[in-house]
């Protein structure tokens, strides 16, 4: 069931909604690489998923500015709200997962 409401999601997210995701993925890629050196494969599949998915939804070409800005609130609701920032990081993954954003994996 929640499967399938998160494919119901992901078929047509808000531009808002893909670039936070985006937001979340570019965050969760440098905390991995700086913590381990090393970044999970799937993270760059599921982050060019929700790129693909701001460019379907109307975004400019350059939105590194708006990323960027988008990327400081998350950092400040890690900061205020933790469980908040948790819960839409995961919603991110499993709607990109849901979605077959990396083939042969499924949402947690």
């Amino acid at each position: 069931m929640l499967a399938a409401l998160l494919l119901l999601a992901a078929t047509n997210p808000t531009l808002e909604q893909a670039q936070t995701c985006r937001a979340h993925m570019e965050l969760f890629i440098a905390e991995s690489a700086r913590e381990s050196g090393r970044v999970p494969g799937p993270s760059w599949f599921v982050r060019d998923w929700w790129i693909d998915r701001a460019i379907d939804a109307g975004s400019p070409e350059d939105d590194d500015d708006i990323i960027a800005g988008l990327m400081d609130e998350l950092r400040s609701l890690e900061t205020t709200d933790p469980d908040r920032f948790e819960a839409g990081r995961s919603e991110c993954v499993d709607t990109a997962l849901a979605a077959g954003a990396v083939p042969g994996m499924e949402p947690g």
